[in-house]
């Protein structure tokens, strides 16, 4: 019936209890889908044959690929993760000059690469780089069919976010498609591309009652990197404390796993890099906006991503009876709580469409076991 109320505080879809409604299928409705299709389209052209064509070139040395499977390679061959580079290791274009380690990420995604590394003829990374692609793709089509007509403007922002992204930092925005989130994460190989489908995991699992699956997808995602550990925070304010258990458990196993298949020494390497290893902000970070558009001292601005940090769990904490704007502050913090934030990164913003585009149905969180 009409104005039943999901699990999460939002009203059913139209259509999940029987057809249709005409609406969904109106002319306008179909031709935004489409619109919407064809804008994801040319945003791949124009990244993969324009602004950026070395990004359908994953395996040459320098991509987000590439220095995944050098990581799993160290790993495999007993060497140091986070540098220095030893004999036999493979480059990594900006270390050590510009990057304080040859890998930023927390150590388990080397894990994972371990097995992909050992593959021959670089099929381990054609392999992650297609499988990110279609995730990221057929996410964005998926909720351009199936999202309900007023939400598919949630995901019309998210595919146009490259003009703000690139006005805001003081760029120049040079043409239609530049600087798309999206087709960055789809054609980059970075692990962003499967941090959007765990969010989206997510989101669909704790709005369907799933809560072990919920708490287990945000905690690899968040051992993958730390930023969606705010999911937790989302878990607690929300009272399900049976996704919460599940994060808790799931990360103490993932963080396990990486301390057995990755060393000691390369955890401690991490939380000495994660605390501090002199890694230099982005233009689009909090601290890196702070200093080049406020000009406030390096010395300050450096601070800026905790604060955004503190700021958005305070705005989850604040939200908690708006769990779709909570999830989406939630996604936002993640992403300002690091120094290093490029275009790419905001193609986590597919997930925060996702309370919009897939509804809730479960019991309430509230009362989660």
């Amino acid at each position: 019936p009409r104005g039943l109320v999901g699990p999460l505080g939002e009203g059913r879809g139209p259509g999940q209890d029987g057809p249709i409604p005409p609406r969904w299928t109106s002319r306008a409705t179909v031709a935004f889908r489409v619109l919407l299709g064809a804008l994801l389209i040319g945003q791949l052209y124009v990244t993969g044959f324009v602004q950026r064509p070395d990004l359908l070139h994953p395996t040459t040395i320098g991509t987000d690929a590439s220095n995944y499977d050098a990581a799993g390679s160290r790993l495999n061959a007993g060497h140091n993760l986070y540098g220095p580079l030893l004999p036999g290791d493979q480059a990594v274009p900006g270390y050590p000059k510009t990057f304080p380690a040859p890998l930023l990420p927390p150590p388990f995604i080397a894990v994972i690469w371990r097995p992909l590394a050992m593959l021959p003829d670089s099929m381990g990374i054609w392999l992650w780089w297609l499988v990110g692609l279609l995730l990221v793709v057929g996410l964005t089509a998926a909720f351009a069919v199936v999202g309900r007509p007023r939400h598919l403007a949630v995901l019309a922002a998210v595919l146009a976010l490259g003009l703000p992204l690139t006005l805001i930092p003081g760029g120049i925005y040079r043409y239609p498609g530049f600087n798309s989130p999206v087709s960055f994460a789809a054609l980059s190989g970075n692990v962003n591309t499967y941090l959007a489908g765990l969010l989206v995991l997510t989101w669909w699992a704790a709005s369907r009652g799933h809560h072990r699956i919920a708490g287990t997808a945000a905690a690899l995602a968040a051992v993958l990197k730390l930023g969606p550990a705010t999911l937790l925070w989302w878990f607690v304010t929300r009272r399900a404390w049976g996704s919460a258990r599940s994060f808790m458990l799931a990360a103490v196993g993932f963080g396990l796993l990486g301390l057995l298949f990755a060393g000691l020494s390369a955890n401690l390497d991490f939380v000495h890099l994660a605390l501090g290893g002199g890694v230099s902000p982005t233009g689009q970070s909090v601290p890196g906006m702070l200093k080049h558009i406020l000009h406030l001292r390096t010395s300050v601005a450096q601070y800026g991503g905790i604060v955004a940090t503190v700021v958005g769990l305070a705005l989850v904490f604040a939200l908690r009876a708006r769990p779709r704007v909570g999830f989406a502050v939630a996604i936002l913090a993640s992403i300002y709580s690091s120094p290093v934030v490029y275009a790419g990164n905001f193609a986590l913003l597919i997930a925060v469409a996702a309370p919009w585009l897939i509804p809730s149905r479960s019991t309430p969180p509230s009362i989660d076991p």
